[in-house]
């Protein structure tokens, strides 16, 4: 999923740079964090974004699925973000906070099973394999639910 990240610049060189997800701040959730170089801004994001999610989900007010990022130019021009002086979109694999695998047994013509192994093998690693493409538009068909 990919999320719009605010960067504060820090004022001085003994100021850490500021960091905020807001397609997950609410009432009860916020995902800030602050790092003291420029380099550790995305790894710290994506850091924060999977805690928080996680946390999110755990409460069991939220799905992953649910969350929708409004994009870097709305929060940009929220008065809660006016500090945030530069904004990058990222994009962190929610994968690991939807469960255990469990293995099943499905049925689907060959024609319909080599079209799906073409398109993994020309994705470019957007899908890892047959199953992770399976999941994929399994959860695109679910979104609205």
């Amino acid at each position: 999923m990919f999320f719009s990240v605010g960067v504060e610049t820090p004022a001085s060189v003994d100021m850490a740079w500021g960091i905020v997800v807001p397609a997950l701040c609410n009432e009860e959730f916020g995902c800030y964090s602050a790092v003291d170089d420029k380099a550790g801004i995305a790894p710290a994001a994506r850091e924060a974004i999977l805690l928080v999610l996680e946390e999110m989900i755990r409460s069991g007010k939220y799905r992953a699925e649910a969350i929708r990022d409004a994009g870097h130019l709305t929060y940009a021009a929220h008065p809660d973000y006016r500090a945030y002086d530069s904004w990058f979109v990222i994009e962190v694999d929610l994968s690991g906070l939807e469960g255990r695998q469990q293995r099943i047994n499905i049925t689907l013509p060959d024609t319909l099973i080599q079209r799906i192994d073409n398109r993994v093998k020309a994705s470019d690693g957007r899908y890892r394999d047959r199953s992770h493409f399976l999941a994929q538009a399994a959860r695109h068909a679910l979104q609205g639910e």
